[in-house]
């Protein structure tokens, strides 16, 4: 059974003694705050097996999340292959190479001086006390560190020292491992962790123990010793199926999840997600012209097509950049309206207070039913379901310049309509070539945490999407973008390779035919007069042209009737 206080556990489990078909448990006292592992060359494989599954078992018995594993270790064959399977699930994180390192490290050295300094306390005086007295929970770290790769000449011994030395009570447990010529090392850094915690030795795949690891060491010397070895595919099996039970009894679920490409190396789907879970409730994409960008938006708009009824998302299209990008989703069943002119600004200004309307209509429902947000609503509701509204507004900065009164009164809607939208299932996509020039408020900007961007050239334009010194867009390939959903955090970015283009026509032409009429919307479109006009004229044409190939066909038809009569045939 998981312990249900959150507590760390008080002992280390690391295998059986044995003696006459009689298991006992043995741990290592976690107050320790870790061990190093040290191995020969023909142990290592064992001690990889041992390490990986000491670090299971503290998966099994602590409450699912409340744990995550940081490694460093720089060796090019994948040690941990099944604690890696907990990577897409953020429990499980590795440094492999020296700036990777470095910047792991400087993230857990601030969650740990962060936490001495603003967490715990006299009455919590360690991290596992306080998890089990304070309704919000601090993550532990369990961090797995091949002494062969870090620390470094780099880092100062006396800033090791001081993480260390403080790190358990952070919240922080440590296996250090490496071969046993690593006690050789002359990296000061090195030697302050080798010197911080006790050995555990394995040689010729026999574990050696010592007093200072195990106080009554000479008395297990009487005994078998059985390391700690479970089936590893059944554990993760178990860890994983727990994982998604508890996402799914969760209210933390993304409304939207539409994969866009997959990671560098094309073993891990991305995806476009919007909800609770991922925390991103709005969208900013960037890149220069031909980049790649509309592709991007179509790829989105035809997976919601695909994906979703006009039950659980309806869209509002709006295009600044040429008023035909968007005429291709006309037939689009979650669509709603669909705006073509690219010249008429104050249609956007319309279309916010409607949303407006919308939100004040949607508290009444939720107070009625006395519920805060729409999922909540939405749970009462399962056959009537209240759908979200996502705007999508293409090149967008065309909103942002110019007329001060204009921008500042598009502004001074949007924002509340962005920081409302959480609870009322309102949700805003702007895209955009560039950001130079424009207006946009720092506050609007503060509200969008999913932002993603194609190539760049100019620093300024990466800078204002991302944060201060995030100009890794000016580095991108061709069908390559950044997808950061941490408000344009250097640290959150992640390289995305792109799906090709769909056959938007084919996608929307099968979604169609196996969709139940009642849900198909027909999108209002909204167009300027010089193209309604041009239309009016196009179906004039086309009913003409019908009228006369109707008409000369009859008329045909009429004059070989008559040569046939006379020939004496009757038809």
């Amino acid at each position: 059974m998981p312990i249900q206080n959150h507590a760390f556990p008080w002992g280390i489990y690391i295998g059986d003694l044995i003696d006459n078909n009689d298991n006992m448990p043995l741990c290592l006292d976690s107050k320790q705050g870790g061990f190093c592992v040290l191995f020969d060359d023909e142990s290592e494989v064992t001690a990889n097996t041992f390490i990986e599954n000491v670090a299971l078992k503290l998966f099994e018995v602590l409450p699912m999340g409340d744990m995550l594993v940081d490694i460093f270790d720089f060796s090019h064959k994948k040690r941990f292959m099944h604690l890696s399977s907990l990577q897409s699930q953020k429990l499980y994180n590795i440094a492999f190479n020296q700036n990777n390192a470095t910047t792991k490290f400087n993230k857990i050295e601030e969650i740990a001086l962060e936490r001495h300094h603003n967490t715990l306390s006299f009455e919590t005086p360690t991290i596992s006390e306080y998890n089990q007295k304070s309704k919000f929970k601090e993550q532990y770290h369990l961090l797995l560190i091949n002494l062969d790769s870090f620390p470094d000449e780099t880092t100062s011994k006396k800033r090791i020292k001081n993480f260390f030395d403080s790190a358990y009570e952070a919240g922080f447990y440590t296996i250090a491992f490496g071969s046993q010529d690593i006690l050789e090392s002359e990296v000061n850094a090195t030697q302050v962790i080798l010197n911080q915690f006790v050995h555990l030795s394995i040689k010729n795949n026999t574990f050696k123990f010592t007093k200072e690891l195990i106080e009554f060491a000479d008395i297990i010397k009487k005994y078998d010793f059985e390391y700690v070895n479970d089936n590893k595919d059944k554990i993760i099996q178990s860890l994983l199926a727990q994982l998604e039970k508890e996402e799914n009894n969760s209210g933390e679920k993304d409304f939207l999840s539409i994969p866009i490409g997959t990671s560098k190396n094309g073993r891990e789907i991305i995806n476009f997600t919007m909800g609770d879970k991922s925390t991103n409730l709005h969208a900013f994409i960037t890149g220069v012209t031909g980049s790649g960008k509309t592709t991007l938006l179509n790829n989105i708009i035809t997976g919601i097509a695909q994906k979703y009824s006009s039950q659980e998302i309806q869209l509002y299209l709006m295009d600044y950049k040429d008023g035909v990008e968007f005429q291709v989703f006309k037939n689009h069943p979650n669509c709603k309206k669909i705006f073509l002119d690219n010249e008429d600004l104050s249609a956007s200004i319309s279309l916010l207070e409607e949303f407006r309307d919308t939100m004040k209509t949607r508290a009444k429902f939720f107070k009625e039913q006395g519920v805060s947000n729409i999922t909540a609503y939405n749970k009462l509701n399962t056959q009537k379901p209240m759908p979200r509204i996502i705007l999508i507004i293409d090149e967008v900065h065309k909103l942002f310049v110019g007329d001060y009164n204009y921008v500042d009164k598009f502004s001074s809607i949007l924002k509340p309509l962005m920081r409302q939208g959480r609870s009322y299932g309102v949700h805003i996509i702007l895209s955009t070539q560039s950001l130079a020039g424009t207006q946009i408020d720092r506050e609007l900007m503060g509200q969008i945490t999913l932002r993603i961007s194609y190539k760049l050239t100019d620093p300024s334009d990466s800078e204002s999407i991302f944060t201060y010194g995030n100009i890794e867009a000016l580095n991108l390939e061709k069908y390559e973008l950044i997808y950061n959903n941490n408000a344009g955090n250097k640290k959150d970015n992640v390289l995305c390779r792109v799906n090709s283009p769909v056959d938007i026509n084919s996608v929307l032409e099968d979604v169609l035919f196996m969709r139940e009429e009642a849900l198909i919307l027909k999108p209002v479109i909204v167009q300027s007069e010089e193209d309604r006009e041009e239309d009016v004229i196009n179906i004039k044409e086309e009913k003409l042209e019908v009228h006369y190939e109707s008409k000369y066909s009859t008329s045909l038809e009429d004059e070989n009737l008559k040569k046939l009569e006379a020939m004496g045939i009757k038809v």
